[in-house]
């Protein structure tokens, strides 16, 4: 005779089994109506299965498409076992989908299948972001003379950057537009600013430099330390139109000034 468990012991014996895991199966707690307990259990499984597939199919359409379904949905399956959901919300389930495929052994000859995948994920999450009233230029250029010293700039949601090693935004765009392919794949590693435009995700190469200052703004460093960053990698760099670029796109919302501790800790 079984020894029934606390709700909470079944219910995790539960969440274990619709992932394929646990040595304790709950079968036994499981009423049969007609179908036997482990019947039950699959159906359970194999509609979750389904169910955080298709999230990802639909996070991951540029995957999807380089390594093709059979492949996407094998490896859907394992991420779920090795991250399973935690949150109602299946929208955040494929945050750790680049970092899973980039440690798979099976997309070694596949290098850059990982940050095809955070490139992905940002854009999400800047199709997700919540709405932010940007200032105009005119706003920009007024609120510019107001401030006296150090400033950093308060960014809107709706927007992100992704560096790789590999040409990841023209593999992306390749991925989901065929007909386009390049004649070659650049050698060189892409830059991305990510940033909703209306109702859709817009994309824009950046360069080394550029793409520094802006993650280096985006992380609420000042806009000092911000071009100091970007300037050891060019001396070229040109903040003003780095900057003057992101205002035009309707991507910055206030201009912060520095106290003189918050310079310190900024610089």
């Amino acid at each position: 005779m079984h020894e029934n468990p606390a709700l909470d012991d079944l219910q995790r014996r539960f969440f274990d089994a619709l992932h394929g895991r646990g040595e304790q199966d709950p079968a036994a707690w499981v009423e049969a109506g007609g179908l036997a307990p482990v019947q039950r259990l699959d159906i359970y499984r194999h509609s979750s299965e389904e169910i955080h597939a298709a999230a990802l199919r639909t996070a991951y359409p540029a995957v999807r498409a380089l390594v093709g379904d059979a492949y996407f949905d094998q490896t859907a399956l394992q991420y779920r076992r090795a991250f399973p959901s935690r949150c109602g919300n299946l929208q955040k389930f494929g945050e750790m989908f680049g970092e899973f495929l980039a440690m798979q052994v099976q997309v070694a000859g596949i290098a850059y299948l990982g940050d095809v995948a955070r490139l992905e994920w940002q854009r999400q999450q800047v199709a997700l972001a919540a709405d932010a009233q940007p200032m105009s230029v005119s706003a920009f250029v007024d609120g510019l003379a107001l401030v006296d010293g150090p400033i950093r700039l308060g960014l809107v949601p709706s927007m992100g950057v992704v560096a790789s090693a590999h040409p990841v935004l023209t593999i992306w765009r390749f991925a989901t537009d065929p007909e386009n392919a390049p004649s070659a794949l650049p050698r060189t590693g892409e830059s991305v600013l990510i940033w909703r435009d209306a109702d859709q995700v817009a994309m824009s190469r950046l360069h080394t430099a550029s793409h520094a200052c802006i993650d280096a703004i985006i992380r609420g460093r000042s806009v000092d330390a911000a071009y100091a960053t970007a300037y050891a990698l060019d001396p070229e760099f040109d903040l003003s139109a780095c900057v003057m670029g992101l205002v035009q796109s309707h991507l910055v919302m206030n201009i912060q000034a520095l106290v003189p501790t918050e310079t310190e800790k900024a610089s």
